[in-house]
């Protein structure tokens, strides 16, 4: 009986052990806003968890140099943040770094440089073979300090000094004035066959890349956050959600058929309304024209809405949206250069 009970007592330290107890958060972070500060993301992509704990649900992720609102510190590491897009969530301290109003505008006037460059590294010296100080992704903002010509010296968030190659980063307000893909119909000659080309040819960079939960980076990506991350490197910010995205823009009828559909049009799928239950959006496509998406699916492939097709996707489109000229216009899509998020103009 002893022995047993050794046994038995064992078996319960070790699933104690193994199983924490989960740390829950006594009162909605809405509703605890004593912090009210601001953030960088500090690291190359910081992970965004929905309640502060490392076993809790990835919720999102932000890049490096995105300004963050901190609404509450738990005092034990955690600290729960929301995004330029209005996603609230929790990170680890190491992965923002505090800032203030000041500091906020002092950095959108300064000359920055965006990673272009699927996967970078930010180095202690201008020469391949130093230590790293961080790992950088496609979309990191970083201050410029100067260049040598191979090199770029930069000033990361945590304000320590770095090198990156110059050929992996581009000037950011050149890279935004670049992005041709932001057009408005008011353009005396808009190129929408052209912004819509961009877009597409962003998508189709992302394939084989991996689905991952609340991913918005090349290093993962979920359905949203495939879209929103295309778009986003096109010059647009969009909405964190597939069930936030369908209701922006202009909507596009779908219920007969793809033929109102253009390419980079936003495809949606997901619970067609019944009497019983309402509408559910859960999964959200890039149309890339005659009858295929593009989407992170399990990975970022492509694939066919048309019945017979070797890679038919079976699910029925309910409903889409056009995000191309509907931007800064009250739809729910903002231009990173009008949104005030980047720059104080």
């Amino acid at each position: 009986m002893k022995k047993l009970l050794s046994c038995l007592l064992l078996a319960a330290l070790v699933l104690g052990c193994g199983a924490p107890e989960k740390k829950t958060t006594e009162a909605a972070p809405q509703e605890r806003e004593d912090e009210n500060g601001l953030a960088f993301a500090a690291l190359s992509v910081i992970n965004m968890r929905e309640d502060p704990n490392y076993a809790a649900e990835l919720g999102t992720q932000a890049l490096m140099g995105t300004p963050l609102k901190v609404h509450y510190h738990d005092n034990d590491y955690w600290v729960n943040v929301e995004t330029p897009d209005g996603y609230k969530a929790w990170v680890n301290e190491m992965a923002i770094v505090p800032i203030d109003q000041a500091r906020l505008d002092e950095w959108k006037a300064a000359k920055r440089v965006i990673v272009t460059n699927y996967y970078t590294f930010f180095l202690k010296a201008p020469r391949p073979d130093a230590d790293h100080v961080s790992d950088g992704v496609w979309g990191d903002i970083v201050e410029f300090v100067g260049t040598n010509g191979k090199y770029t010296e930069v000033k990361l968030p945590t304000g320590q000094k770095a090198f990156v190659p110059t050929a992996d980063v581009m000037d950011f307000r050149a890279w935004v004035k670049s992005r041709k893909a932001v057009v408005s119909p008011a353009d005396p000659q808009p190129d929408i066959e052209m912004a819509r080309a961009l877009v597409i040819e962003t998508a189709k960079t992302f394939v084989g890349v991996p689905y991952l939960w609340a991913g918005t980076s090349i290093k993962g990506v979920d359905c949203s956050g495939f879209a929103k991350t295309v778009y986003f490197l096109n010059g647009y910010m969009l909405r964190r959600n597939a069930s936030q995205q369908y209701k922006t823009g202009e909507p596009v009828d779908v219920s007969k058929g793809l033929d109102n559909l253009l390419p980079a049009d936003l495809v949606f799928f997901g619970r067609e309304a019944t009497e019983d239950k309402p509408e559910k959006i859960t999964h959200v496509a890039i149309y890339i024209g005659s009858g295929k998406i593009i989407h992170s699916s399990q990975v970022v492939r492509i694939n066919s809405l048309i019945e017979g097709q070797p890679d038919y996707y079976s699910r029925k489109p309910i409903r889409a949206c056009r995000i191309i000229t509907n931007q800064d216009c009250g739809k729910g899509v903002e231009s990173i250069a009008k949104s005030g998020v980047y720059f104080n103009e």
